[in-house]
């Protein structure tokens, strides 16, 4: 069973995504809500649950400990991530232990405006190439992955990125296979976005930088995770 974890605050539009999932998804799958509104949404066909640590990757680590699949997917709350794909990407994960959906790989591609685009690729490069990982979209957080992976990793997310956290390390001490596929990144679907050229935004550039460099040189050598 696929278990796809959605951590959300405040997130408009969530009840029309899981709308999409179950609709476009053939296989038996759950979907898992992990919430920190401050007033919690009403949601039909997912499993609501209050999220009772801080901060979004900790909020996919508490999804993962109550998801019953043996795969777990990974994607946001806003319908940047369209499900369409998830068909796909189930398909691949038979072979492989990591399917990221990439913007920047040949046929993907984005609805951000330019500036964001330019941040985005900067930032990929510098990730990817001071972590040795052979990705295209490294900050992407749209993910399919085999649990037994997770398991086997501890997981010490910061800020948003907690899949660069487990390629990384997924890679480095797993020896983990990684697909890219194709997708096209939404826009915001509704409401607003809580990252961007501000304050939120800086804090996240410092955190994927702080992210990078504890992985690079911090002293994890796999174990038991999630």
């Amino acid at each position: 069973m696929i278990s796809i974890v959605i951590p959300t605050r405040d997130e408009p539009y969530i009840g029309k995504l899981i709308e999409e999932i179950n609709q476009r998804l053939a296989a038996p799958h759950e979907i898992i809500v992990v919430d920190k509104s401050s007033t919690p949404p009403q949601l039909a066909g997912a499993r609501l649950i209050r999220q009772q640590s801080n901060g979004l990757g900790a909020a996919i680590v508490e999804g993962f400990k109550a998801a019953q699949g043996d795969i777990l997917v990974v994607m946001d709350g806003d319908g940047s991530h369209d499900p369409a794909y998830l068909d796909s990407m189930a398909k691949f994960i038979r072979d492989y232990d990591i399917v990221i959906g990439s913007k920047y790989v040949p046929g993907g591609s984005t609805e951000d405006y330019p500036g964001r685009i330019l941040v985005s690729r900067a930032f990929n490069l510098f990730v990817s190439a001071f972590l040795g990982l052979r990705v295209k979209d490294c900050m992407s957080g749209f993910a399919m992955i085999r649990r037994g992976l997770v398991e086997e990793l501890v997981l010490r997310p910061r800020g948003y990125k907690i899949v660069l956290e487990i390629m990384y390390k997924g890679v480095k001490w797993k020896g983990a296979k990684i697909k890219e596929i194709p997708v096209m990144f939404r826009k915001r679907q509704a409401g607003k976005s809580k990252v961007g050229f501000n304050l939120a935004g800086f804090r996240e550039a410092v955190r994927i930088a702080v992210l990078a460099l504890s992985l690079k040189f911090g002293r994890d050598t796999g174990g038991s995770g999630a």
